[in-house]
């Protein structure tokens, strides 16, 4: 070998700007592992994906309020793992769960399925409501489950038979010839 090309031994003096200007590279070349540093531990995508899926269950809890007796914490976890191996077996990417339009989806939707379900629940009040009101305006008398029934014990009391003839609600039973 020819003495020329062997690494020299600097000073230590020099050899600690040498190190602080490999670290300097190392960052500017976006190196995760500063020299003389232990790379971070890998995340735990199981555990991330178990996490997110447990904050959706509380998230959705309010609209459907049996989800935390289905997915438990440990069921989450779990569920988390074996997700992530199968991620990791088929190569899929799960950096598309931290995108900004999860986040925005993760906002919005809990809330909105919330709006939707009260807003059906508005509108048939409403419509019950205004149903009733048009009854009494007729004068009629409010359906009751009972009547209908007591009616066709009394026609079967009188020995008559009748058939339903309705094609929709409102409409009265025929007599049969």
């Amino acid at each position: 070998m020819d003495p020329q090309n062997q690494p020299q031994e600097l000073p230590p003096e020099l050899a600690e700007l040498a190190g602080l200007a490999a670290a300097a590279d190392a960052q500017v070349s976006g190196a995760a592992v500063m020299p003389g540093m232990e790379p971070p531990p890998a995340p735990d995508k199981g555990a991330e994906l178990g996490a997110m899926l447990q904050m959706g269950v509380m998230m959705a809890t309010p609209a459907l309020p049996f989800l935390p007796s289905c997915y438990t914490p440990e069921v989450c976890a779990q569920i988390g793992t074996a997700f992530a191996a199968v991620a990791e077996k088929y190569g899929w990417q799960l950096n598309a769960i931290s995108s900004p339009e999860l986040a925005l989806a993760v906002v919005t939707v809990p809330a909105t399925v919330q709006a939707v379900i009260l807003g059906r629940e508005y509108f048939k009040t409403k419509r019950e409501q205004e149903e009733a009101a048009a009854r009494a305006s007729r004068g009629a008398v409010p359906e009751s489950p009972a009547a209908p029934q007591s009616q066709a014990n009394a026609v079967m009391a009188a020995g008559e038979t009748w058939t339903d003839t309705r094609p929709h609600a409102g409409q009265r039973l025929q007599p049969t010839s």
